[in-house]
């Protein structure tokens, strides 16, 4: 009887660690979709529209009537996007990572600031970003220059749960005023105003 516990601990260990090393390595797929949405973020900010098309799903293409038709597209909402000074990097994050029928698909954001007529804004973006080869290679869509709601149109091999949320662009003053209501605590009004 002791010779069969320790043969059943052996067989468990056996069978169970290959299991464990057959994971996907979700911290390296998450760099990989980061790297590719860094070179996303680039080729926008240098006007590569070449390359930045050819970042972009297949599906987002024909949508657009082929790559021309797409670069246009975006040609014409750049200029809402641009800052009047240099500004620093964006800051990317993964915020979803999900796996469906041998693809990987993540929302990515992306949070910049921009100067528009002596003003600063806060951007938010996100990028839906799609990987077909265990997360090697990602193509990459940018939202600031598409609607949620047309997502299923673009990319019809959409995870249904993936939650996608809307970009904005806010002004200093919004957020500041954002940020001061969140630590107000409930309950408690802030303190009057002296006349």
């Amino acid at each position: 009887m002791k010779t069969k516990v320790p043969l059943t601990v052996i067989l468990t260990l056996f069978v169970s660690i290959p299991a464990v090393f057959s994971q996907p390595d979700t911290v390296k797929i998450k760099q990989r979709a980061l790297f590719f949405a860094d070179s996303l973020i680039k080729t926008d900010a240098y006007k590569s529209w070449s390359a930045y098309a050819d970042l972009a799903p297949l599906s987002v293409l024909k949508h657009y009537g082929g790559k021309d038709g797409f670069i246009e597209h975006i040609q014409k909402s750049y200029a809402r996007t641009v800052s009047s000074i240099e500004e620093p990097p964006a800051e990317v994050s993964v915020m979803t990572l999900k796996s469906k029928d041998d693809q990987w698909q993540c929302v990515i954001r992306e949070s910049r600031f921009i100067h528009r007529e002596d003003k600063k804004f806060h951007l938010v973006t996100y990028l839906l970003a799609q990987s077909k080869d265990e997360g090697e290679t990602w193509r990459l869509f940018d939202l600031n220059y598409n609607k949620v709601a047309n997502v299923i149109f673009m990319m019809p091999d959409i995870i249904d749960d993936l939650p996608i949320p809307e970009p904005y662009t806010i002004s200093e003053e919004e957020e500041l005023a954002k940020q001061h209501a969140a630590a107000t605590p409930v309950g408690k009004k802030a303190a009057p105003k002296k006349k």
